[in-house]
């Protein structure tokens, strides 16, 4: 076989590789979950405002970690019983910089938040940058991690 020849039998079969790999009819792994997990930050901002433990308990995962500004970890039914607390609640929690990246059936979610809380009738606010694990497990979406560090305002 001429060099001619195995140059372009070498260059059909990188092409044809090439277009299998970025077709999307023939590639069904590209779905761009984006919108679904940015609508899903958006409703759990909103259930921790309005104490909605039913959501809570449907989007953490049962293995589901938080580290906390103060560093220490807590895990799910710890975060249910905060938002349970009559004591304490969320009174405003605004996002700034979010950002998602999606890859496969992983999602990270990071940005910066200001939340403002009450405990025992004292108001607080709060500056922090944060980033949120999101996994799809049997074809649902759940937070396995979330960890928030303290910023200045």
């Amino acid at each position: 076989m001429s060099r001619i020849n195995e140059w372009a039998i070498g260059l059909t079969i990188g092409l044809a590789v090439l277009f299998c790999v970025r077709s999307p009819s023939l590639n069904a792994a590209t779905h761009d979950y984006t919108a679904e997990i940015k609508q899903l930050s958006n409703d759990y901002k909103t259930a921790l405002l309005t104490r909605d433990t039913k959501f809570l308990t449907s989007v953490l995962a049962p293995d589901e970690v938080n580290v906390g500004t103060n560093g220490r970890p807590f895990d799910r039914q710890a975060l249910i019983a905060k938002i349970q607390d009559p004591s304490f609640s969320y009174k405003k929690i605004e996002i700034e910089d979010l950002v998602i990246q999606v890859a496969g059936d992983m999602a990270l979610t990071r940005g910066i938040a200001t939340v403002t809380s009450e405990t025992s009738g004292v108001s607080a606010t709060d500056n922090f940058r944060f980033a949120r694990i999101w996994q799809r497990i049997a074809g649902k979406w759940q937070v396995t991690y979330f960890q928030a560090t303290h910023i200045q305002a």
